[in-house]
């Protein structure tokens, strides 16, 4: 009798073991792990509790995922309740400033708008073509995680470019009528190499961007 007509019949016998418990007793299995010969009830067990850490493992991850999720929706909530109250760009970089510090816990940041407003602390820059001091920060229309050239660093950092180990670019955009106007940038340095990681995924950076963004286009003048 080969193993396949054993497993079909026992198949379509699904009351075997019930009429044959003896039998059920008696057999044995290695055990999953160490090898030893343990009865088939203790094999289940096992699985049992295998399953089980499995089960547990995916609700804690879950868990942590909502746990995100809401921190990410109360983060939002703040920076957009502090955006209505702003009503000049140096009420802005005061939201920043608290955000970064408060929200990101990041060492650094460089707020650049594109232009000239000469009734506002902001820093400002005007754009060039082939500009030598921003023209990787200032070429992204996403989010951008990683690293900036010595020079960008340096012009956007002063004497703290060599403590920064990674970046997140924030572009400050205008997407109305479908074309994209640069308006500004926001980039944040951390010491550590992997804070903003490359391979890390930049959504909630790109949320927070096109907050700022929105924000920022009701303050320009």
């Amino acid at each position: 009798m080969s193993e396949e007509e054993v497993i079909q019949y026992l198949s379509q016998t699904p009351d075997f073991f019930i009429r044959h418990a003896d039998l059920l007793e008696s057999l044995t299995l290695p055990h999953p792990v160490n090898g030893k010969v343990i009865s088939l009830l203790e094999y289940q067990v096992n699985l049992l509790r295998q399953s089980t850490a499995n089960y547990r493992g995916q609700f804690e991850r879950l868990v942590d995922v909502a746990r995100e999720n809401e921190s990410t929706m109360q983060k939002s909530r703040r920076l957009v309740l502090a955006g209505l109250t702003c009503s000049t760009l140096d009420d802005l970089a005061v939201v920043i400033d608290d955000m970064v510090r408060d929200d990101f816990e990041v060492s650094h940041h460089a707020l650049v708008l594109y232009g000239e407003f000469p009734d506002s602390a902001v820093r400002s820059h005007v754009l060039v073509d082939d500009d030598v001091f921003l023209s990787h920060a200032a070429g992204f229309v996403d989010c951008f995680c990683g690293v900036l050239p010595l020079n960008e660093m340096r012009f956007l950092f002063s004497d703290d470019a060599d403590l920064i180990r990674s970046v997140a670019v924030l572009p400050l955009l205008s997407r109305e009528g479908g074309v994209i106007k640069k308006c500004g940038v926001l980039v944040l340095g951390s010491k550590s190499q992997v804070a903003f990681d490359k391979e890390k995924g930049a959504m909630f950076l790109q949320y927070i961007a096109d907050l700022l963004s929105a924000i920022l286009l009701r303050l320009l003048p």
